[in-house]
């Protein structure tokens, strides 16, 4: 079985071509919409205790300029981390949102997968980067 279904790569065709890769890209709006296709509930921030249900956080660790040509930056770089909290292990969903992000661009690069014994919540981190072209911008 397939990790993304058809429809969801189509969705995700769809996401990837209204948000262009450029100084105008919505960066927190656009992973949102992308984890969004899985059907669990995403939010831009950490661990919801008022949500009893499995739901993905996102979080913008650090960024950078980079790609510098002529004392100006041409791309900068973002590092976000996305975490899956669940009463359940959810190994194939944290399969399908890696699998979401780098079809979209970002770069996977490091995870760390436990259990909270004391709240009885799994939880997945994936760490990702992502380039955006910010060529003429001062």
């Amino acid at each position: 079985m397939a990790v993304l279904s058809e429809l969801e790569l189509e969705q995700l065709e769809k996401v990837v071509e209204s948000y262009p890769n450029n100084e105008d890209l919505d960066l927190t709006a656009f992973i949102a919409e992308v984890i969004g296709i899985t059907g669990v509930h995403t939010e831009e921030g950490w661990y919801n205790q008022d949500i009893n249900e499995t739901h993905i956080t996102f979080y913008f660790m650090s960024d950078e300029e980079i790609d510098f040509s002529e004392d100006t930056n041409e791309n900068e770089e973002y590092y976000i981390q996305v975490d899956i909290w669940s009463k359940e292990d959810c190994f194939r969903l944290k399969k399908k949102v890696k699998k979401l992000l780098k079809k979209a661009g970002f770069t996977y690069f490091a995870g760390n997968d436990q259990y909270e014994a004391d709240t009885g919540i799994y939880h997945k981190a994936a760490r990702f980067y992502f380039v955006m072209n910010v060529e003429g911008v001062n």
